[in-house]
């Protein structure tokens, strides 16, 4: 099992260049933005690390089954 230390996204110092497209319904936007908010984050950044925090996950998770 693989033990999951939840936190939060460093200030983001990288510019970036490329755009990944989203498309939340109303609902799942207020929450992105109440969440976003909340955390004090702006919610691009807040998505981008928790898209990244899945990848990671499921990368890890393969690499136990392969392992």
């Amino acid at each position: 099992m693989i033990e999951h230390i939840a936190s939060l996204p460093p200030a983001s110092s990288t510019k970036r260049s490329r755009i990944f497209c989203i498309r939340p319904n109303d609902n799942e936007r207020k929450e992105i933005e109440a969440l976003a908010k909340h955390l004090k984050i702006p919610d691009s950044t807040m998505a981008r690390h928790f898209v990244m925090e899945a990848v990671a996950f499921h990368r890890n998770q393969e690499a136990v089954i392969d392992g």
